[in-house]
C-alpha cells in the first residue's frame, strides 16, 4: 500500500503532469508502440530502431515502465503493454491526441494566460492562425487531428445513436462530419438512409476513404466547404456534432443562421454536443478552458443552446441527454 501524499506532494504531482505529457508523447514520435507491437526487442535492437543511444534509452524506458507502456520481460528485452497498443499508429485510438497533446495543444496551453485575459484563442496568439489554418496547412496535424476526432466520435457513438430516433428521416446531412463516423454508423443501422457529407477540404478526403471502405459512399454525396460561409440543401435533417462549441457565439450564431437558410420550413435540426449541466465540475472546467485555449469558445449549457437556437431562427423542441453528458439537442425553424 502507498503511503499517503501529503498535500505539497499532490500539488508536485499535479505540476508535473507535464512531463508525463512529453514522455507519452515522445515514445509516439519515436515510434516505440509501433516498435514493441507484438514482440520483444533488446535495448540494442530498440536503440538502433529509434536512433536514441543505449544509455540514454535504459533511462527513458524506466520511465515508461513507470507510466505501465513498456515491461522489461528479461535482461535488457523489452515489450509493449495493452495500454501502449493504444497509441500505435496502425490501430491506436490515441495515436493522433498524444501528437497533438504533445506539440499543437502544449503549445497553446502554455499561453493560458493570454487566453484568461483577452478571452480569446491561445492557440491563434501561439501560432499566429487559427487551427483550422493549421490543419489547411499542414497534412500531418490534419491527420492527427482527424484521428482524434474519429476516436471521440467511435467511443461517443452508441450513446448517441440510442438518444434519438433516426429512423424517419430520408436524408440527413453532417455538417463538419471528420472521419464520417457518426454517418457510418448512422447509414449502418438505417438502410433508408442517404447522407450529405460537409468537412473542410483539407478533411474532407478522410471522410470519403473511411466511408469508401466501409462500403457507405455509394449513398453519401461529399461537400468540401466551410459552416460559416453556406451549407448545402437537400437533407431533412441537418446534424452538428461537437461543432457549435468549436465556435464563439458569433461565429455559432452564424452556423446556426447557415443552417436555418439550408433547411427550409420542414428540416430538423440536431445539435448534439456536452452540456455543461453536469456534476463532474473538473473535467466539465477542463473542457470549457479547452475551448477557451484552442478555439476562444466555449462549453454551453442546455439554456445557452437553447439561446442561440432562437436567436437564429429556431426553436428547441427537445433534449435528451445521456449518461456521459451527451445531449441531443432537436429543433424546428420557428413559425
Amino acid at each position: 500500500m502507498e503511503p499517503e501524499r501529503s498535500p505539497a506532494g499532490h500539488l508536485v504531482a499535479l505540476l508535473d503532469s507535464h512531463i508525463i505529457t512529453q514522455l507519452i508523447a515522445s515514445a509516439v514520435r519515436f515510434k516505440i508502440p509501433d516498435q514493441l507491437a507484438g514482440r520483444t526487442l533488446t535495448d540494442e535492437q530498440l536503440s538502433a530502431a529509434t536512433g536514441i543511444g543505449v544509455p540514454v534509452l535504459r533511462r527513458y524506458l524506466r520511465a515508461l515502465q513507470g507510466l505501465g507502456l513498456v515491461e522489461e520481460v528479461g535482461a535488457a528485452q523489452y515489450r509493449g503493454t495493452a495500454l501502449a497498443d493504444l497509441l500505435r499508429s496502425d490501430s491506436g485510438s490515441l495515436h493522433g491526441h498524444s501528437l497533438m497533446a504533445g506539440d499543437d495543444y502544449y503549445g497553446a496551453w502554455a499561453e493560458l494566460d493570454h487566453a484568461l485575459r483577452s478571452g480569446e484563442s491561445a492557440f491563434e496568439h501561439r501560432y499566429r492562425g487559427s487551427l483550422w489554418d493549421r490543419l489547411n496547412e499542414q497534412s500531418q496535424v490534419a491527420e492527427s487531428f482527424t484521428r482524434t476526432m474519429q476516436w471521440n466520435s467511435e467511443r461517443a457513438l452508441d450513446e448517441v445513436l440510442g438518444l434519438y430516433d433516426f429512423s424517419a428521416a430520408g436524408t440527413i446531412a453532417d455538417l463538419g462530419a471528420g472521419h464520417g463516423t457518426l454517418t457510418a454508423g448512422l447509414l449502418d443501422r438505417h438502410p433508408q438512409l442517404r447522407a450529405i457529407v460537409l468537412e473542410q477540404p483539407a478533411v474532407i478526403e478522410h471522410a470519403r476513404r473511411a466511408l469508401t471502405e466501409a462500403g457507405l459512399s455509394d449513398r453519401c454525396d461529399f461537400v468540401a466547404g466551410d459552416l460559416l460561409h453556406e451549407i448545402p440543401r437537400g437533407a431533412d435533417l441537418y446534424l452538428l456534432k461537437s461543432v457549435i462549441h468549436n465556435w464563439n457565439d458569433e461565429s455559432a450564431l452564424r452556423i446556426l443562421r447557415n443552417c436555418r437558410a439550408a433547411i427550409g420550413t420542414t428540416g430538423r435540426l440536431l445539435v448534439i454536443e456536452r452540456v455543461t449541466d453536469t456534476t463532474d465540475l473538473l473535467n466539465a472546467a477542463i473542457r470549457d478552458l479547452s475551448m477557451l485555449v484552442l478555439f476562444g469558445s466555449q462549453e454551453r449549457s442546455q439554456e445557452e443552446y437553447a439561446s442561440l437556437l432562437a436567436d437564429a431562427g429556431f426553436v428547441l423542441t427537445r433534449a435528451v441527454t445521456g449518461p456521459t453528458g451527451i445531449c441531443v439537442l432537436e429543433a424546428v425553424p420557428a413559425p
